[in-house]
């Protein structure tokens, strides 16, 4: 388990390093969404997260997963109550 000063280097490494990457520059996101479209998603559900954008470390870019991906999906059908 990482001790307090573990954890404000990290943060200090994240603020310092970190950028917004849209969703549409991140290798597994183009797959996804198209497959996502061929399985009878929203057009416009897409296109919302198209537009969106996620805030990591250049290193995290290759390593997002279907599943978080999935996640925003689902968070957004959440949000409006779908």
């Amino acid at each position: 388990m990482p001790d307090d000063k573990e954890i404000a280097r990290r943060s200090l490494d994240f603020q310092a390093r970190a950028r917004d990457y849209p969703l549409v520059t991140i290798p597994v996101y183009q797959r996804w969404s198209e497959r996502k479209l061929n399985d009878g998603e929203s057009p416009a559900l897409i296109a919302n997260l198209d537009a969106r954008s996620m805030c990591m470390l250049p290193e995290d870019v290759p390593n997002v997963r279907e599943s978080e991906l999935e996640e925003l999906l689902e968070d957004l059908k959440r949000t409006i109550g779908e």
